[in-house]
Protein backbone atom coordinates (compact mmCIF):
# COMPACT_ATOMS: atom_id res chain seq x y z
CA UNK A 1 0.00 0.00 0.00
CA UNK A 2 1.17 3.53 -0.29
CA UNK A 3 0.48 7.36 0.64
CA UNK A 4 1.21 10.94 0.00
CA UNK A 5 -0.45 14.49 1.60
CA UNK A 6 -3.87 15.02 1.35
CA UNK A 7 -5.15 17.18 -1.92
CA UNK A 8 -8.93 18.23 -2.02
CA UNK A 9 -10.12 15.24 -3.64
CA UNK A 10 -8.05 12.81 -1.41
CA UNK A 11 -10.13 14.49 1.53
CA UNK A 12 -13.33 14.80 0.12
CA UNK A 13 -13.46 11.23 -0.52
CA UNK A 14 -11.88 10.54 2.99
CA UNK A 15 -14.99 12.88 3.92
CA UNK A 16 -17.42 10.66 1.79
CA UNK A 17 -16.53 7.13 3.37
CA UNK A 18 -16.46 8.62 6.50
CA UNK A 19 -20.06 9.78 5.82
CA UNK A 20 -21.13 6.51 4.60
CA UNK A 21 -19.44 4.32 7.26
CA UNK A 22 -21.07 6.67 10.64
CA UNK A 23 -24.58 6.16 9.10
CA UNK A 24 -23.82 2.75 9.18
CA UNK A 25 -22.50 2.98 12.62
CA UNK A 26 -26.14 4.12 13.31
CA UNK A 27 -28.03 0.87 13.04
CA UNK A 28 -29.21 -0.32 15.60
CA UNK A 29 -27.59 -3.27 17.34
CA UNK A 30 -30.33 -5.28 17.12
CA UNK A 31 -30.17 -4.94 13.51
CA UNK A 32 -26.10 -5.27 12.55
CA UNK A 33 -23.24 -6.22 14.51
CA UNK A 34 -21.28 -3.01 14.21
CA UNK A 35 -16.96 -3.04 15.12
CA UNK A 36 -14.29 -0.65 15.14
CA UNK A 37 -10.92 -0.06 15.17
CA UNK A 38 -7.97 1.84 14.85
CA UNK A 39 -3.83 1.07 14.59
CA UNK A 40 -0.62 3.46 14.97
CA UNK A 41 2.45 1.62 13.73
CA UNK A 42 5.67 2.93 13.44
CA UNK A 43 8.02 0.88 11.06
CA UNK A 44 11.72 1.03 10.74
CA UNK A 45 10.91 0.04 6.92
CA UNK A 46 8.02 0.23 4.61
CA UNK A 47 8.28 -2.90 2.10
CA UNK A 48 5.18 -3.70 0.00
CA UNK A 49 5.43 -6.79 -1.95
CA UNK A 50 9.23 -6.95 -1.84
CA UNK A 51 10.03 -3.72 -2.57
CA UNK A 52 11.08 -0.96 0.27
CA UNK A 53 9.32 2.39 -0.54
CA UNK A 54 10.65 4.04 2.57
CA UNK A 55 12.50 4.08 5.57
CA UNK A 56 11.14 5.31 8.91
CA UNK A 57 7.29 5.34 8.26
CA UNK A 58 4.28 6.20 10.17
CA UNK A 59 0.96 4.13 9.37
CA UNK A 60 -2.03 5.34 10.82
CA UNK A 61 -5.38 3.49 9.82
CA UNK A 62 -8.93 3.26 10.93
CA UNK A 63 -11.53 0.40 10.03
CA UNK A 64 -15.44 -0.06 11.04
CA UNK A 65 -16.88 -3.34 10.14
CA UNK A 66 -20.78 -3.82 9.90
CA UNK A 67 -21.50 -7.56 9.84
CA UNK A 68 -19.96 -8.89 7.28
CA UNK A 69 -18.85 -5.75 5.17
CA UNK A 70 -15.63 -3.57 6.39
CA UNK A 71 -14.40 -0.44 5.08
CA UNK A 72 -11.52 1.53 5.91
CA UNK A 73 -8.25 3.99 5.30
CA UNK A 74 -4.59 2.93 5.55
CA UNK A 75 -2.04 5.52 5.13
CA UNK A 76 2.23 5.75 4.86
CA UNK A 77 4.07 8.78 6.40
CA UNK A 78 7.67 8.36 5.78
CA UNK A 79 9.09 10.30 8.55
CA UNK A 80 12.65 10.77 6.83
CA UNK A 81 14.61 11.44 3.62
CA UNK A 82 11.62 12.70 2.31
CA UNK A 83 12.86 15.21 -0.10
CA UNK A 84 16.46 13.08 -0.79
CA UNK A 85 15.27 9.92 -1.25
CA UNK A 86 11.64 10.49 -3.19
CA UNK A 87 9.81 9.04 -0.24
CA UNK A 88 6.41 10.27 -1.09
CA UNK A 89 3.15 9.92 1.19
CA UNK A 90 0.33 7.49 0.07
CA UNK A 91 -3.45 6.76 1.62
CA UNK A 92 -5.58 3.97 0.66
CA UNK A 93 -9.09 3.59 0.47
CA UNK A 94 -10.55 0.03 0.79
CA UNK A 95 -13.70 -2.31 1.54
CA UNK A 96 -14.57 -5.61 1.39
CA UNK A 97 -16.93 -7.92 2.51
CA UNK A 98 -16.47 -11.61 4.15
CA UNK A 99 -18.21 -14.89 3.50
CA UNK A 100 -18.16 -18.04 5.40
CA UNK A 101 -17.51 -20.99 3.89
CA UNK A 102 -17.42 -23.30 7.10
CA UNK A 103 -16.72 -22.81 10.40
CA UNK A 104 -12.77 -22.41 9.41
CA UNK A 105 -13.14 -21.00 5.82
CA UNK A 106 -14.10 -17.62 4.92
CA UNK A 107 -14.00 -15.90 1.08
CA UNK A 108 -12.69 -12.23 1.43
CA UNK A 109 -13.51 -10.31 -1.50
CA UNK A 110 -13.35 -6.43 -2.12
CA UNK A 111 -10.96 -3.40 -3.93
CA UNK A 112 -8.36 -0.45 -3.03
CA UNK A 113 -7.81 3.00 -4.46
CA UNK A 114 -4.09 3.90 -3.79
CA UNK A 115 -3.81 7.71 -3.63
CA UNK A 116 -0.62 9.99 -3.71
CA UNK A 117 -1.95 12.93 -2.84
CA UNK A 118 0.98 15.38 -2.46
CA UNK A 119 2.80 14.18 -5.84
CA UNK A 120 1.67 13.86 -9.56
CA UNK A 121 1.08 10.11 -9.34
CA UNK A 122 -1.86 8.89 -10.47
CA UNK A 123 -4.23 7.23 -8.45
CA UNK A 124 -4.75 3.18 -9.01
CA UNK A 125 -7.41 0.61 -8.72
CA UNK A 126 -7.14 -3.12 -7.39
CA UNK A 127 -9.86 -5.65 -6.71
CA UNK A 128 -8.72 -8.35 -4.29
CA UNK A 129 -10.10 -11.88 -3.70
CA UNK A 130 -9.23 -14.20 -1.25
CA UNK A 131 -9.98 -17.38 0.97
CA UNK A 132 -8.64 -17.74 4.61
CA UNK A 133 -8.74 -21.00 6.57
CA UNK A 134 -7.03 -22.50 9.54
CA UNK A 135 -6.05 -26.33 9.86
CA UNK A 136 -4.57 -28.06 12.75
CA UNK A 137 -3.34 -24.76 13.97
CA UNK A 138 -1.75 -23.37 11.10
CA UNK A 139 -3.42 -20.14 9.61
CA UNK A 140 -3.35 -20.05 5.73
CA UNK A 141 -4.41 -17.59 3.43
CA UNK A 142 -4.46 -17.30 -0.30
CA UNK A 143 -5.18 -13.66 -1.98
CA UNK A 144 -5.54 -12.46 -5.76
CA UNK A 145 -5.26 -9.07 -6.46
CA UNK A 146 -5.71 -7.32 -10.07
CA UNK A 147 -4.77 -3.78 -10.62
CA UNK A 148 -6.75 -2.11 -13.29
CA UNK A 149 -4.63 0.95 -13.84
CA UNK A 150 -1.12 -0.65 -13.25
CA UNK A 151 -2.71 -3.60 -15.79
CA UNK A 152 -0.67 -6.10 -13.15
CA UNK A 153 -1.49 -9.26 -11.56
CA UNK A 154 -0.34 -10.32 -8.22
CA UNK A 155 -0.77 -13.60 -5.68
CA UNK A 156 0.08 -14.19 -2.40
CA UNK A 157 0.39 -17.31 -0.24
CA UNK A 158 0.46 -16.95 3.16
CA UNK A 159 1.05 -19.17 6.51
CA UNK A 160 0.68 -18.05 9.90
CA UNK A 161 0.80 -20.38 14.00
CA UNK A 162 0.34 -18.86 17.05
CA UNK A 163 2.03 -19.98 20.03
CA UNK A 164 1.10 -19.28 23.54
CA UNK A 165 3.41 -17.79 25.61
CA UNK A 166 1.21 -17.45 29.24
CA UNK A 167 3.59 -16.63 31.73
CA UNK A 168 4.27 -13.65 29.91
CA UNK A 169 1.08 -12.56 28.82
CA UNK A 170 1.04 -12.96 25.65
CA UNK A 171 1.80 -15.54 22.05
CA UNK A 172 4.40 -15.65 19.43
CA UNK A 173 2.56 -15.26 15.85
CA UNK A 174 4.63 -16.48 13.36
CA UNK A 175 4.53 -15.93 9.65
CA UNK A 176 5.84 -16.50 6.17
CA UNK A 177 4.20 -14.85 2.95
CA UNK A 178 5.06 -15.75 -0.48
CA UNK A 179 4.14 -13.69 -3.80
CA UNK A 180 4.51 -13.36 -7.28
CA UNK A 181 3.93 -10.30 -9.64
CA UNK A 182 3.02 -10.07 -12.91
CA UNK A 183 2.57 -7.31 -15.07
CA UNK A 184 0.90 -7.29 -18.55
CA UNK A 185 3.86 -5.43 -19.97
CA UNK A 186 7.73 -6.38 -18.48
CA UNK A 187 9.03 -8.85 -16.51
CA UNK A 188 7.39 -10.31 -13.14
CA UNK A 189 9.19 -10.86 -9.89
CA UNK A 190 8.64 -12.98 -6.78
CA UNK A 191 8.81 -11.98 -3.06
CA UNK A 192 8.70 -13.37 0.00
CA UNK A 193 9.42 -12.87 3.53
CA UNK A 194 9.10 -14.44 7.52
CA UNK A 195 7.80 -12.08 10.39
CA UNK A 196 7.80 -12.78 13.93
CA UNK A 197 5.46 -10.95 16.87
CA UNK A 198 4.07 -10.72 19.99
CA UNK A 199 1.05 -8.45 21.13
CA UNK A 200 0.27 -7.56 24.86
CA UNK A 201 -3.03 -6.87 25.33
CA UNK A 202 -2.93 -3.64 28.00
CA UNK A 203 -6.62 -3.41 28.27
CA UNK A 204 -10.18 -5.04 27.06
CA UNK A 205 -9.50 -2.44 23.38
CA UNK A 206 -5.90 -1.26 23.76
CA UNK A 207 -3.34 -3.65 22.44
CA UNK A 208 0.56 -3.29 21.56
CA UNK A 209 2.23 -5.32 19.42
CA UNK A 210 6.27 -5.46 18.34
CA UNK A 211 7.35 -7.15 15.32
CA UNK A 212 10.65 -8.28 13.28
CA UNK A 213 10.27 -8.67 9.93
CA UNK A 214 12.33 -10.23 7.13
CA UNK A 215 11.00 -9.50 3.35
CA UNK A 216 13.17 -9.64 0.08
CA UNK A 217 12.97 -10.60 -4.02
CA UNK A 218 14.07 -11.65 -7.20
CA UNK A 219 14.91 -8.73 -8.80
CA UNK A 220 18.04 -8.13 -10.65
CA UNK A 221 19.50 -4.78 -9.79
CA UNK A 222 17.33 -3.67 -6.63
CA UNK A 223 18.19 -3.32 -3.21
CA UNK A 224 16.42 -6.81 -1.69
CA UNK A 225 17.04 -8.65 2.34
CA UNK A 226 14.98 -6.28 3.71
CA UNK A 227 15.20 -6.80 7.57
CA UNK A 228 12.49 -3.80 9.96
CA UNK A 229 10.86 -4.11 13.08
CA UNK A 230 7.85 -2.75 14.12
CA UNK A 231 5.72 -1.21 16.80
CA UNK A 232 2.00 -0.69 16.88
CA UNK A 233 -0.82 0.87 19.38
CA UNK A 234 -4.13 -0.88 18.57
CA UNK A 235 -7.95 0.08 19.60
CA UNK A 236 -11.06 -2.15 19.07
CA UNK A 237 -14.24 -1.91 20.24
Amino acid sequence: MKVTKFENKTMKKFIALFGLLTTSMMIPSTHADVSFSSDMTLTSSYVFRGIELSELTLHPSVEVAVDDFYAGVWAATPMEKRNSMGYVDEVDFYAGYGVELSESTALDFGATLYEYPSTNFDSTFEAFLGVNTEVSGTAAGLYTFYDFDLDTFTAEGSLGWSIPLEDAGTSLDLGVTLGVVEPDVGDGYVYYGASAAMPFQVSDHVTITGSVNWVSHDIDGVDDNHFFVAFSLGFSE
